[in-house]
């Protein structure tokens, strides 16, 4: 139990002596930050900087948009390719389901999935009109 007592005394004046010292070094650093923020060089070089970054964000933001073109191309061409897919899978098996069930099929296995022969990808070239309604499955936009 005295170790424990000495152990917690010990803590508590570590802590406060620490504290205040360490306090004092904060207070130091943050007056030495302060200074050097406001020294004119730094200044003229925060302004030199800032400068700088103004006139090459139009260049930035031309390469962005080149690769968010790119990208949008990337995506619409592999979901091309990943649709063709599905295509190819649905109708291999609802061909195959409808010749199996006979004269229970309803004929609306294959119907269902007619929008997805015509599906295109939206790309930024092709937006859509949010003013506009989205176009119905089977109608062609012009």
């Amino acid at each position: 139990m005295i170790k424990r007592l000495i152990f917690v005394t010990g803590f508590g004046v570590g802590f406060v002596v620490g504290s205040a010292s360490g306090r004092k070094s904060y207070e130091a650093l943050k007056q030495n930050a302060v200074k050097t923020w406001h020294d004119p060089k730094v200044q003229e070089k925060v302004s030199e900087g800032t400068d700088w970054v103004k006139s090459e964000v139009p260049v930035v933001g031309g390469k962005l948009a080149d690769s968010a073109k790119k990208a949008a191309d990337t995506v619409g061409t592999k979901a091309a390719g990943a649709s063709s897919s599905v295509k190819e899978k649905v109708s291999g098996s609802s061909a195959g389901a409808s010749s199996s069930s006979g004269a229970a099929s309803t004929g609306t296995s294959t119907t269902g999935y007619a929008d997805l022969q015509d599906a295109k990808p939206v790309t930024p070239e092709s937006p859509l009109d949010p003013a506009e309604p989205h176009p119905a499955p089977g109608d062609t936009q012009s």
